[in-house]
Order: C-alpha cells, then sequence, then structure tokens
C-alpha cells in the first residue's frame, strides 16, 4: 500500500517536470523568434487598389511627338481692346479681323481671336472722385453718371462704383440692375482729400478675374494728395490687367496756366493713353447765385459721358500668342493697325510678359 503511493507520487512529479520543461521551451523560442509562423503562412494586411490604373499625367507644355522632339504649347494669350475711330462718322464698323494688324515691338503677330463688342461683356468700374476739390460740381456730376450707366449698360454687362476721397470705398459692387447705381450714385459725398492712384490701383486689381472688356472710367480732376501708390505703380497695374481707361476731367480749363492743375491733367491724359482710352475735358460755367454751376454745365457733362459711352461701342477684342516666348516679365510694345482706309485703332501701348 505504501509502495504504490510512493509510485503515485513520483508519477505526479514526472508528469509536473515535464509540462515545466514544454512551458518554458515554449517561452524561450516565442522570445527568439523561432517557432512563429513563417512569413508566407501570415495574413498580410490588405493594400486597398483601385479597380482601374491612374493615368500618367503629362504637363501641356511638354506634349510627345514623335522622335525624341517635344512641342511647348504657349497658353498665354494676349488680349487687345481696339477702340475705331472713323473718317466718316456714318461709315458702318464692318471691320473683319484681317483687317486688323497687330505688332509686338514691331513684329506682326498671328491675331487668334476676334471679337465685335457686341460679343463681349463689359465689365467697368467708375472711379468717383469726391474729394473735397470737386464739391461745387458734385450735384452735376452725380445726375450725368446716373444717365451713363442707363445709356450704356446691357443685361450681359456689370458695371461697380467707387467713391474716391481720402479712402477709397466701394459703393456698389458689379451689377447689372442699373436702379442700383443710380442710388449708389446718390451716396457720394464731397470730403476729405484724393487717393485717385491707389482708387486706379484697386479697380485694376478688382477687374483681373472678370470676363470680357475691362473698363475704368474715371471723374476726377487729376489731382491725388494723398496715395500710398504712384502714378507709374498704378499704370502698371492696369496694364496688367488689360483694363482701358477712360477719364472725365472736371477740373479747370481756364486760359491761364497758373489757375489749371496741369498736373493732374497730365497724369489723366498718361493713363488714357497708355491703356488706349480716352480722356474728355468738359466745360464748367459758373451760375449767378453762390458760383453754382449752371444747366450748360451739366449738358457739356452729358455730351463728354455720351462720348466714352459711344466709344465703348466702337471696340474690338483681339488676342494673339506672341511669338517671344521668354518669360522674363518684361514690358513689351505694342501696335494696332487698320489695313482699310477712313478707319484707325486706338489700344494700349504694351504689356508685361509674363513671369516664370
Amino acid at each position: 500500500m505504501g509502495f504504490s503511493v510512493s509510485i503515485k507520487r513520483l508519477l505526479v512529479i514526472a508528469i509536473l517536470l515535464v509540462a515545466g520543461t514544454a512551458i518554458d521551451r515554449s517561452s524561450s523560442l516565442a522570445q527568439s523568434g523561432r517557432g512563429q509562423l513563417p512569413d508566407d503562412k501570415k495574413q498580410k494586411p490588405v493594400t486597398p487598389r483601385l479597380p482601374y490604373p491612374l493615368p500618367k499625367i503629362r504637363l501641356p507644355e511638354q506634349l510627345p511627338q514623335k522622335g525624341d522632339d517635344t512641342i511647348r504649347i504657349n497658353s498665354d494669350l494676349v488680349t487687345v481692346v481696339a477702340t475705331i475711330a472713323r473718317k466718316v462718322q456714318t461709315d458702318p464698323l464692318d471691320l473683319r479681323q484681317q483687317d486688323f494688324e497687330i505688332l509686338e515691338d514691331g513684329v506682326p503677330q498671328e491675331i487668334a481671336n476676334f471679337a465685335r463688342d457686341v460679343d463681349q461683356p463689359l465689365k467697368m468700374v467708375m472711379l468717383f472722385d469726391t474729394s473735397l476739390s470737386v464739391t461745387q460740381k458734385i450735384a452735376f456730376e452725380k445726375r450725368a453718371a446716373a444717365r451713363f450707366f442707363e445709356r450704356v449698360l446691357r443685361p450681359q454687362d456689370a458695371a461697380a462704383l467707387f467713391s474716391v476721397s481720402t479712402d477709397v470705398s466701394v459703393l456698389q459692387d458689379f451689377t447689372s440692375k442699373i436702379p442700383f447705381l443710380v442710388n449708389a450714385t446718390r451716396q457720394l459725398k464731397a470730403q476729405g482729400a484724393t487717393s485717385l492712384y491707389d482708387a486706379v490701383f484697386l479697380a485694376s486689381d478688382y477687374l483681373k478675374k472678370a470676363e470680357g472688356r475691362r473698363v475704368i472710367v474715371i471723374v476726377s480732376d487729376g489731382g491725388d494728395t494723398t496715395s500710398s501708390k504712384g502714378l507709374l505703380e498704378c499704370l502698371a497695374q492696369a496694364q496688367q490687367s488689360d483694363a482701358v481707361i477712360f477719364a472725365i476731367f472736371t477740373g479747370n480749363l481756364n486760359s491761364s496756366q497758373n489757375l489749371r492743375d496741369l498736373a493732374g491733367e497730365r497724369a489723366l491724359e498718361t493713363l488714357t493713353r497708355e491703356t488706349g482710352g480716352d480722356v474728355l475735358k468738359p466745360r464748367f460755367t459758373p451760375g449767378t447765385q453762390n458760383d453754382e454751376l449752371d444747366e450748360s454745365s451739366l449738358r457739356e457733362l452729358d455730351q463728354a459721358f455720351l462720348n466714352v459711352a459711344e466709344q465703348l461701342r466702337t471696340q474690338f477684342a483681339l488676342g494673339f500668342f506672341s511669338t517671344n516666348d521668354k518669360r522674363d516679365g518684361t514690358f513689351r510694345k505694342l501696335s494696332v493697325r487698320i489695313k482699310k482706309s477712313g478707319y484707325t485703332a486706338r489700344a494700349r501701348t504694351g504689356y508685361y510678359a509674363p513671369k516664370s
């Protein structure tokens, strides 16, 4: 009986020793990396795949051709708006693409785009000088500007109105609704100094993303007293925005140069000439009471605005891809000619090349 118990104890001890050895071996294998499933038996993480391969993207300026050659596609379309003058006003504006010639730095360019004003929407910003220097004339100017919007804007066009004094304020954003623009003119009040160059700079930037013909109309005596930008800076911005500038000079046209702001006149002439626009100079006649203007002054203003409206209706939009493919940001001179006799074209004098 005692022997039997001893045998049982020995068997239990032996079983425990064998089990412990197996556990130690398993632990040792796990720590050493041995004894694990081989890599080809493991369940690997699944990488999501598209049911179709992504296309290889190639930039358009490096499209392949036969052999090792490549062709570069120039996507920098240069737009030029030409305002047409006729020797005989009754002659029709039946000009065609082949009637125009564009030269860049004296080199003829091939016209790629051609459109008449009726085919191109008009995007216009009116800069209204409301500084204290125009207090005497502002009531007449507001009435004439309201009539101008009524004459010019079509359903596809849009205009905005900026008030220009010490600060530049947007009284009306782009709209084709004439009552909104007329209401904005009623908010114009004479106050402060004049930041005209800042206004031209901001209006040019405002027009950059607008589609169609881009036009700035300035109603001012041309004087500038508080701008942070200079004349050449705002002119460069206008040229880079493809904006055509028209101006209605509201200063003194007295024959005595001592009584005229010649600097303001010259500034407006520079802005309009270099962008292909025009400056109109109505004459203002003082009235009999409180030095107010008489009705003839309103007629003069009306005629000036009407002249601008007529010029906007004689515009052609031309486009070309420059034969000079350098992207150096330099200024390039432009000249637009009409081969058909009896017609002349006025356009911007140049543009800034794109810069890489």
